[in-house]
């Protein structure tokens, strides 16, 4: 018995005993009268078991089998190691055929040693998180993540990729062997392709974005961007970008696990997963629906034209004779 169990006990004795009348009682077990009247008798058939709740050692109606618990415990600590307990419950469903609530596989994982540990969050600076933009297509956010995206089996590489502010939903994602130049003209390109030319680009500041004390047409992403009548923003800080940055670690964390689980160690399998697979699969589940239905992309460019400003452009002066410089020669 624990402690409340024994004062119980001991309190029911005193009435037995006439020490304590039936109300006294009540008033010191924290019971109403009548179930305090059940109590004692179940002292006087039952002695000290009766106490104890009446299904003490019963097995709950509900209680999963030992085998059932083995046989998702095994599948997590090898098929599903580098999984956490939200994204392996999903496939546990999808490829298992398997429904267990959540927070029962939190605790069987917890009790194994196998949940993927959490990292310790230090005291930081809270900063209050921005509305949403109310339309599609008035803010992409764009940046890229250079990570061991194949766990160790591929090279380290770049992924690329734009977020609709107003809905969550990733507009462009895409592997590329660094972040440079070409390889950002072409995400943001495809994203344009696909979606049509938005209001305006959040960016970071960086060698291929410019910074925020100069024109943003002194690039070629910015005067890319310039020439599709959108508009360049440049960020101060990473929390600025928060829902991008949110991003990589979403998929730092599901999408790595995703290649792993189908032995994707390459930039071109990784890419075509992306496209057949990944992209639509992350949009249902966490894609949200906008304040305003109206969408903000504009579609009024053809492939030529898309080409013809994702290209290098440089400026030169044509000097005496007709003639300009370029790269050192004339």
């Amino acid at each position: 018995m624990n402690r409340s169990e024994q004062k119980t006990y001991d309190f029911a004795m005193e009435v037995l005993h006439d020490r304590l009348t039936l109300v006294e009682f009540s008033l010191l077990i924290g019971k109403s009268y009548r179930q305090s009247q059940r109590i004692l008798i179940k002292v006087q058939k039952n002695s000290m078991l009766g106490v104890k709740h009446g299904n003490l050692g019963a097995v709950p109606s509900n209680k999963t089998a030992a085998e059932l618990k083995d046989f998702v415990t095994a599948l997590y600590r090898s098929k599903f190691f580098d999984f956490n307990v939200t994204h392996f419950r999903e496939k546990l469903i999808q490829e298992e055929g398997i429904t267990i609530g959540r927070e029962t596989l939190r605790k069987w994982a917890r009790e194994s040693g196998i949940t993927k540990c959490a990292k310790r969050r230090h005291n930081k600076r809270v900063h209050k998180p921005r509305p949403r933009m109310p339309r599609r297509g008035m803010l992409i956010q764009f940046d890229g993540s250079e990570h061991d995206w194949f766990s160790g089996f591929g090279p380290v590489c770049t992924l690329l990729g734009g977020i609709d502010d107003a809905t969550g939903e990733i507009v462009g994602l895409e592997f590329f062997e660094s972040e440079n130049l070409w390889s950002c003209l072409k995400a943001i390109r495809d994203i344009v392709l696909n979606h049509g030319a938005p209001d305006a680009f959040y960016l970071d500041q960086g060698a291929c974005f410019g910074k925020i004390y100069r024109d943003q047409s002194h690039t070629q992403v910015g005067r890319a961007i310039e020439e599709l009548c959108s508009k360049a923003i440049l960020a101060t800080t990473p929390q600025a970008k928060g829902k991008i940055e949110r991003l990589w670690k979403t998929l730092q964390d599901r999408l790595t696990a995703e290649m792993r689980l189908r032995k994707i160690n390459n930039v071109a399998d990784a890419n075509k997963f992306l496209t057949e697979f990944y992209i639509e699969e992350h949009n249902k589940k966490f894609a949200v629906t906008p304040r305003e239905h109206e969408s903000c992309f504009k579609k009024s460019y053809s492939a030529t034209q898309i080409e013809d400003i994702f290209c290098i452009k440089d400026d030169r002066k044509i000097g005496s004779g007709n003639v300009f410089s370029f790269e050192q020669s004339k």
